[in-house]
């Protein structure tokens, strides 16, 4: 089944905890609109085990990194800068933690790039580019990642709307999951519960109607 990831959470956390998503992602730099800031860390600690907790940071200090994903208990770590192979590979060996790499534009690096990463991260994330790192809005082109052989699993974000479901399912996209942000909230970290429902019932009709 294709999973979802919701990110970009910090005011009503709760209330998304209880669509049972399969991901849900909480951003930990400092710049961005969706920044956690004061979330409280027992708010993220004991979230059901059943969601996978993602903590995003952009070419931060490892040790930042580390302490902040075991403060709050994180599952995965997702990187959303310019973190080299080594930067990775040193994460998941410390922390035994899973790590999703971000690839941000368009025009994606060279597929000699993007393999030498398959042996240090858990997954890949492909996504626009923006500035403050997140939730721009604007669609990624799908088209760049159609025949992509790499040695693991894909998030697809940018710009991803309900329509998108049936549109990534028709074309046959190869992906593990979708990670949307800025157009299933009505504000900077507020999340649209009512959009995010008719996305997981979305997900689960077309995955009913594949199987």
């Amino acid at each position: 089944m294709l999973k979802v990831k919701v990110c970009g959470l910090r005011d009503n956390v709760a209330e998304v905890v209880g669509l049972k998503p399969d991901y849900i992602g909480f951003i930990f730099y400092p710049k961005s609109k969706r920044y956690v800031a004061e979330l409280p860390a027992e708010e993220i600690r004991t979230i059901p085990r059943t969601i996978q907790k993602v903590g995003v940071f952009v070419d931060q200090e490892l040790e930042e990194v580390m302490h902040k994903a075991e403060r709050f208990q994180l599952n995965y770590i997702q990187l959303h800068g310019h973190e080299s192979i080594e930067y990775c590979s040193t994460l998941k060996k410390m922390m035994n933690i899973g790590v999703i790499k971000v690839f941000s534009g368009n025009r994606l690096p060279d597929s000699g790039l993007l393999a030498a990463y398959g042996d240090s991260i858990d997954y890949y994330l492909f996504d626009t580019r923006n500035e403050s790192y997140g939730g721009t809005g604007q669609k990624f082109d799908w088209t760049v990642i159609a025949d992509l052989k790499l040695k693991k699993p894909i998030f697809l974000s940018g710009g991803i709307d309900l329509d998108d479901l049936e549109r990534i399912h028709e074309r046959g996209i190869n992906i593990f999951a979708v990670d949307v942000n800025s157009k299933f909230e009505i504000e900077p970290g507020f999340k649209d519960i009512n959009k995010i429902e008719r996305l997981l019932e979305a997900r689960k009709q077309i995955c009913d109607v594949s199987n």
